[in-house]
């Protein structure tokens, strides 16, 4: 009997730190909601409006669609001043998450457990903070969507400045911190001479926000690749060996998550 015990009490606190570290919520993974494929609507909108997902081979695309259907699974979104939540809206937020880190780790912004959708939302690093939170604006998220190549794409830059903040609370597994430390020497470089050049809004580095600069810099990446490697080489490159992935396909990397 107490062996029954042990080896029960054994078994939940294996099942409990697997669900931690595989972002798994315990209820939903007891009831199997993580194992369900996405369903055809929601392929269908992949399919049709995500430019990224529809370059992929057909290995890359079960796993993004099994990581699209993980994030929605465990993200609560809600409306905020009464706009219909649709399906449309769930896979192309959770698809932007997604695709980040796709080539790492799989990863959910588990610090934020809810999307709030709106109209018309500014998005504000201080909310993003303090409430734990992602905010969208839907209107300007679409917007973001309607040209892969003009170097804006709010919803990118939301989920990039999510996904740093996620690791300044404590996620030190999300990067390799040598990585990390190498883009962010050169981001300071870098963001310096933007200030010397009398461009920047920021009178000196240490007020610039250092999570805003970086969703800027995945933003840019994501939709403007040519530009960025032609005018700033170095942190392109950094930032690719961050992301483990290269929009223009100078760079290879082994399937390596850490």
């Amino acid at each position: 009997m107490q062996f029954l015990i042990f080896l029960t009490i054994f078994c939940l606190f294996r099942m409990l730190k697997y669900c931690k570290e595989n972002e798994y919520h315990v209820w939903k993974y007891l009831t199997f909601q993580y194992f369900i494929p996405l369903n055809d609507d929601r392929r269908h909108v992949l399919d049709a409006q995500f430019p990224y997902y529809t370059k992929m081979n057909e290995k890359d695309k079960e796993e993004f669609r099994n990581r699209v259907q993980h994030f929605i699974t465990n993200k609560q979104f809600e409306s905020v001043d009464n706009i219909a939540i649709t399906e449309e809206m769930k896979v192309l937020i959770a698809a932007t998450a997604v695709q980040i880190l796709f080539k790492r780790k799989a990863y959910y912004l588990s610090k934020f457990n809810t999307i709030l959708i709106s109209r018309d939302f500014s998005v504000q690093l201080d909310r993003l903070r303090s409430k734990r939170s992602i905010e969208i604006s839907w209107d300007v998220f679409e917007q973001g969507y309607k040209s892969i190549t003009d170097g804006y794409n709010p919803g990118i830059k939301t989920m990039a400045m999510a996904l740093d903040l996620e690791h300044q609370f404590g996620e030190n597994t999300l990067f390799s911190e040598s990585t990390y430390k190498d883009f962010n020497r050169l981001y300071k470089q870098e963001a310096e001479k933007y200030i010397l050049s009398g461009k920047s809004k920021y009178g000196n580095y240490n007020k610039v926000d250092r999570s805003e600069y970086f969703a800027v810099a995945v933003e840019y990446f994501f939709e403007r690749p040519e530009h960025f490697q032609a005018n700033q080489p170095a942190m392109y490159l950094a930032l690719s060996k961050l992301l483990r992935q290269d929009p223009l396909g100078m760079y290879t990397y082994k399937e390596k998550f850490f």
